[in-house]
């Protein structure tokens, strides 16, 4: 196989089975911070590694942290560790992180003689000799229990403070000349070695058994940090993490890469910083699918309502004000990304507020402080053309390029054509709105009737930071790093309308299918639109607890679903916002946290006891696109179908409420009932009371609702058996009316 040709670009991040998804994520954003526009970062499964020709065009494979022994096996498959090495010796480069240098090491040697150990030698080699582990004590697989920050003192004298770790190794001194230390554990008293930069025939390799992908200012560095006798101040910690990013780049110099040089290293340095901690919305970019052009056309229904600017369109709406220009008019690819870069740095004017002035009896006095309006903020639309093509600059926290590819690739496993119309609108997925940050996705579509109107559909707005997103009722949704967010732009038929509350289901249903397959992860439906892990290790269980033993299961929720629906022209305009934890840090409960565990379970009890690989680590990009061709699927037969019936099995096979028991408090006295099922026709929570009570009355098979309270109908169905026909109470609870508390097991009045 060859070597890197001297124009290869992509850097290439292992993304499969035994990756941390959390330091996958973390690794991504931080060499595209550092090397973005002179290389391409991108994750790679193991079946690109052995049988894609990926060696030219690669300048840096790197291995994050997570568990070596999946590398071991998912890159044994079809040569690809073989051919790691080989691009290396030719002239390639090689980064392992924590589990990715024990990986690059000539042998493992971790937890020698406790009940983790894990030994033996590496094909890789890239070092010669043992990474010997954990470095420090406490580590536990899937846990922030052995977690810490530490200092690293490189050959210069110079200290890296703070920086996370959890589990890593530590490497013997080497007489070889092909080794140089370039960082030592300043916490231990023999200063070993933390990191090693090793030749291997033209190429290098560089072996870092600490994590120097996390930025110190969040989970789960900052929660290591917190773990410090002496916590550092606030100054102190952001020089911390000036110095992280400027020896990473240090490191990536000695790999032989070239980062570009910021004109202002200290301002390209907060750049992380202002990403994962906005403080104001952002433009929204308008996308789609590479093969189509219908991006360009998003807001032809509103030619009319738009007024000329000065080089824009403004959209006056009852909710937002919209400022709308085309990219071509910002420049080339690097004007967009400077302008996005210095529009995250400047503070918006916010509007003066005439109710805020009334607040003050003396005009002489300022009025009270009060949190910002933004939804008093005009917000930024730019759209796309011809020659104005995508650049992942523009979008660090999500990456298209790569959402595109996955869902091509989802569409394809499943026969579907992707890139293509459906009928005269694009297939759910292709077009989308996108902001880093926005006010809330549901309400932009939803409480602004012009868009809400005219807007084609489907479209998705998708969003990295929320500021004021939207819950059920008056919730509140917030959106930490690693959620993903999204609202979807839909239309029913008139006809349906006795059908509309089923989309929550369906849309439960969709996300479980696309980040659950199997069930293994543990991903359920709680009635009525929550999505919910249920899996040891989370809500307090025991993570270690063996398969099969009988212990109980945490439960924590994972995200939610908002539905809103508005009548127009004839037909239903339908909202569906989605909020899920992909990659958050803990101790929020993720997809990223249910793979961790579901690694270490197989780990102890053997892929064997399962039946099953461990499946690849979730990113934003592969998890929307497989929900957004699971849902397209599910939508369609909705709609032909005209119904949820079709569904129920599947949906009873993921929901949390099988024959539970709960107890109903909007009655008095309260009520203890056992959930049955979903009423076919309505989407009510039917549920058999554990003691039918005496003095209800014989009803017929339909609703009949108390006026007093609609958020409970009871209902007596006779239900004849061959031995002797007897009459069946039932109690049918409404979605809209009702809140479920899950861990009391209590259905109580929504508010």
């Amino acid at each position: 196989m060859p070597g890197p040709s001297p124009s290869a670009h992509q850097v290439l991040v292992y993304s499969g089975p035994g990756v941390s998804p959390l330091s996958l994520s973390h690794t991504l954003l931080t060499l595209s911070l550092l090397l973005l526009p002179h290389y391409t970062v991108q994750p790679v499964s193991p079946a690109t590694l052995a049988t894609e020709p990926w060696e030219p065009n690669t300048a840096l494979v790197v291995i994050p942290g997570g568990r070596d022994l999946p590398f071991v096996e998912e890159l044994a498959k079809g040569g690809a560790v073989g051919r790691i090495k080989e691009y290396v010796r030719l002239g390639g480069r090689y980064l392992g992180l924590c589990a990715g240098a024990y990986f690059g090491a000539g042998e493992v040697r971790f937890d020698v003689g406790g009940g983790k150990e894990v030994t033996g030698a590496r094909e890789l080699a890239f070092f010669p000799g043992p990474c010997v582990g954990p470095a420090f004590p406490g580590f536990d697989y899937a846990t922030e229990n052995g977690s810490r920050a530490v200092s690293l003192s490189t050959p210069s004298g110079k200290l890296i403070q703070h920086v996370y770790y959890n589990g890593g190794g530590y490497f013997p001194p080497s007489t070889s000349d092909a080794v140089t230390v370039v960082a030592s554990y300043a916490d231990l008293p023999s200063l070993p070695a933390a990191a090693v930069l090793c030749a291997s025939g033209s190429g290098r390799a560089l072996l870092c058994a600490a994590h120097f992908e996390y930025p110190l200012h969040d989970p789960p560095a900052r929660d290591a940090i917190a773990k410090l006798e002496h916590v550092p101040e606030q100054d102190e910690l952001e020089r911390a993490e000036r110095e992280r990013l400027e020896w990473v780049r240090e490191l990536l110099r000695a790999l032989g890469l070239k980062p570009p040089r910021p004109d202002d290293e200290a301002e390209a340095d907060d750049e992380a910083h202002l990403l994962l901690h906005p403080t104001h919305p952002s433009p929204v970019l308008v996308l789609s699918h590479p093969a189509l052009t219908i991006g360009e056309n998003v807001f032809d229904g509103l030619k009319d309502k738009l007024v000329d600017g000065d080089g824009e369109k403004t959209l006056l709406d009852a909710n937002d004000e919209l400022h709308i220009k085309p990219l071509a008019s910002l420049g080339d690819a690097a004007a967009v990304t400077s302008h996005l870069f210095q529009l995250r740095r400047t503070q918006p004017e916010f509007p003066p507020s005439a109710a805020l002035a009334e607040l003050s009896l003396d005009p002489a006095q300022p009025a009270p402080p009060q949190p910002p309006d933004f939804n008093a903020l005009p917000k930024a639309f730019l759209t796309p053309s011809a020659d104005a093509a995508y650049d992942a600059r523009w979008t660090p926290l999500f990456n298209f390029e790569t959402y595109w590819a996955e869902l091509d690739a989802t569409r394809k496993r499943s026969g579907r054509k992707s890139g293509v119309l459906r009928g005269e609108h694009a297939a759910i997925g292709d077009l989308i709105w996108y902001g880093e940050t926005v006010t809330s996705t549901q309400t932009m579509l939803d409480r602004n009737p012009l868009l809400l109107t005219n807007l084609p559909s489907p479209l998705v707005f998708l969003a990295s930071f929320q500021l004021t997103g939207r819950g059920r009722g008056s919730n509140i949704w917030l959106s930490p790093p690693g959620c993903l967010q999204f609202s979807l732009l839909l239309e029913l038929p008139q006809a349906m309308a006795s059908k509309l509350v089923f989309i929550q289901y369906l849309t439960a249903l969709a996300v479980c299918e696309a980040v659950d397959d199997d069930g293994a992860l543990g991903v359920r439906i709680k009635w009525p639109n929550d999505l919910y892990a249920e899996a040891h290790g989370v809500g307090g269980s025991d993570a270690a607890a063996p398969a099969g033993a009988g212990a109980a299961k945490g439960r924590a929720k994972l995200g939610g679903i908002l539905v809103n629906t508005n009548f127009v022209g004839g037909r239903w305009r339908v909202v569906v916002g989605c909020g899920i934890n992909v990659l958050n840090a803990a101790p929020t409960t993720s997809l990223g946290q249910l793979h961790g565990l579901l690694a270490a379970r197989l780990g102890r009890d053997g892929d064997g006891a399962h039946g099953r690989p461990l499946p690849p680590a979730p990113t934003m990009e592969g998890t929307f696109a497989r929900i957004m061709a699971a849902f397209e699927t599910k939508w369609e037969q909705f709609v032909d179908d005209k119904g949820f019936e079709g569904f129920m099995d599947e949906y009873y096979g993921r929901w949390l409420h099988a024959n539970q028991e709960v107890t109903l408090t909007t009655v008095d006295p309260p009520q203890r009932l056992r959930i049955a099922s979903i009423t076919p026709d309505h989407g009510l929570l039917r549920c058999v009371p554990l003691a039918a009570a005496a003095s209800s009355s014989l009803l017929g098979s339909r609703y009949d609702r108390d006026d007093s309270d609609d958020r409970t109908s009871f209902t007596r169905v006779t239900k004849p058996t061959p031995a002797a026909p007897r009459q069946e109470q039932y109690v049918d609870l409404q979605p809209d009316g009702n809140s479920f508390d899950l861990m009391s097991g209590m259905i109580k009045r929504k508010v």
